[in-house]
């Protein structure tokens, strides 16, 4: 099916539907894909990002910085065909078959006055405080008032595993699912669940949008992914950010009043997080370059196979897991998966591991987010890394303890140097804490015993 209420096309491509009759007589706006030192289309204006070069005798500039989506150039129209609103009336019936808790309460009613009043926020919740349920409230409030929304993540893999609760929890309304690899790319929803990069499809469709995981890679490292965002929605449309590690930046603007926020320090079940512990682990990724194991790692894993625990193993690059995929097996006769971007079967081996199957999972930071299973503990190896950062290992730290049935957990920084990201990550948690604590807001005393143990 081909929807294209809310899109923005190529000449090409709006020719080629105007030829399949797709594109009739609806009401069409022209501009030019270039105009004065401006793409737009991702709105670059940065010289350096715009290259030329001759057809025929003619000088032709184009932009480098969205070519991904196709050749954008001075001499080609973009072409955009306004949004429609027509919903129908029961799309807004919200499946609740969960009980918020108070403080995911707080956090819909903070989205909620958002979206009444049209504003910009951000819920600011730690690791498992439940934020895709935070938002549903409020979505169903927007389809009922007639209003489209979309829900973005910088990342593919999150997209497929929200889209089927999204879902679950609004049945009567059409959900349709953008990643690179989906086959849904001409479609427009009632609810879009899309990675960033695929908004650039469409031109003031939304009045509210989530962007969820706001600090995540590759949203906070490329500004062209803000701009696209930003002209994908209607200018007065509402805007929810979500973050369990905000940046500094954004970190400022909360404590400075300029960006409105709802801060949850503590997890729906209200138990505290787990703080990390450090284990000095020298020279890794040279001895499973070797077929070795340090001898405090396996001491961990041997451990957790006599008690029966599950873990998910973080090393921080591919190399590295390849290599210590092959020493545990060789050392310790264990047959364990090992997933990371470039993976093929990475969707296949992480959804076995949920369903139970396997002790272990070794992974990049592929998973350093949005994957729940339960009763796991973690490991970060090399963690002093210089891809952990901050935000990084408090993400991974937050896979532990998320179900009530098993609020807690392991995690520990297998590491050759504490490294100030270490530092910076394991007092965030533990300041989370503190302030749940402050707050009344936890069930169980430990959250008071934040001392990580150093070896």
């Amino acid at each position: 099916m081909i929807d294209i209420y809310g899109r923005e096309f190529l000449e090409k491509e709006f020719l080629q539907l105007k030829r399949q009759q797709v594109i009739t007589d609806q009401p069409i706006t022209t501009i030019p894909g270039l105009t004065e030192g401006t793409c737009n289309r991702c709105l670059n204006d940065e010289h350096h990002y715009f290259s030329t070069f001759t057809y025929r005798n003619e000088k032709i500039i184009y932009c480098r910085k969205c070519i991904g989506f196709g050749l954008i150039t001075n001499q080609v129209k973009l072409y955009r065909i306004p949004a429609t609103n027509q919903i129908e009336a029961n799309v807004g019936q919200l499946n609740k078959d969960f009980q918020l808790s108070f403080l995911q309460e707080r956090a819909s009613n903070f989205s909620k006055e958002i979206l009444k009043e049209q504003q910009t926020g951000m819920v600011w919740a730690v690791c498992g405080a439940g934020k895709t349920e935070m938002m549903f409230e409020s979505i169903s409030e927007a389809l009922t008032d007639g209003k489209r929304v979309c829900w973005a993540i910088p990342r593919s893999d999150v997209v497929i595993d929200l889209a089927p609760r999204i879902k679950t929890a609004f049945p009567n309304a059409k959900v349709v699912t953008l990643h690179g690899n989906s086959d849904e790319k001409a479609d427009y929803g009632d609810i879009v669940v899309t990675t960033v990069h695929q908004m650039i499809r469409f031109y003031q469709a939304f009045d509210f949008l989530i962007i969820d995981e706001v600090d995540a890679f590759p949203y906070t490292f490329d500004d062209m992914l803000v701009r696209i965002a930003k002209r994908a929605c209607k200018k007065d449309a509402a805007t929810i950010y979500l973050s369990a590690t905000p940046s500094r930046s954004d970190q400022s603007k909360i404590k400075r009043g300029i960006l409105n926020a709802c801060i949850i320090p503590a997890r729906f079940h209200l138990f505290p997080l787990d703080i990390p512990q450090y284990k000095w682990c020298a020279n890794f990724h040279r001895h499973v370059s070797n077929n070795k194991l340090p001898l405090v790692a396996q001491s961990w894993i041997k451990k957790k196979i006599q008690k029966e625990r599950r873990a998910l193993l973080f090393v921080p690059t591919i190399d590295c897991g390849l290599k210590f995929q092959a020493t545990l097996k060789k050392r310790l006769n264990l047959n364990i998966d090992f997933v990371y971007s470039s993976d093929p079967d990475r969707l296949d081996k992480v959804a076995r591991f949920k369903q139970g199957e396997g002790q272990f999972l070794i992974t990049t930071m592929i998973l350093e987010r949005g994957v729940t299973i339960p009763n796991i503990d973690v490991a970060i190896f090399a963690a002093e890394h210089d891809i952990y950062e901050e935000s990084a290992l408090v993400q991974i730290s937050g896979r532990v303890g998320r179900n009530p049935k098993w609020p807690t957990g392991e995690i520990i920084f297998f590491h050759h140097g504490v490294t100030k990201a270490m530092e910076d990550a394991k007092l965030q948690i533990i300041n989370m804490n503190k302030s749940a604590k402050n707050q009344g807001l936890l069930k169980d005393a430990t959250a008071s015993k934040t001392s990580a143990t150093k070896v």
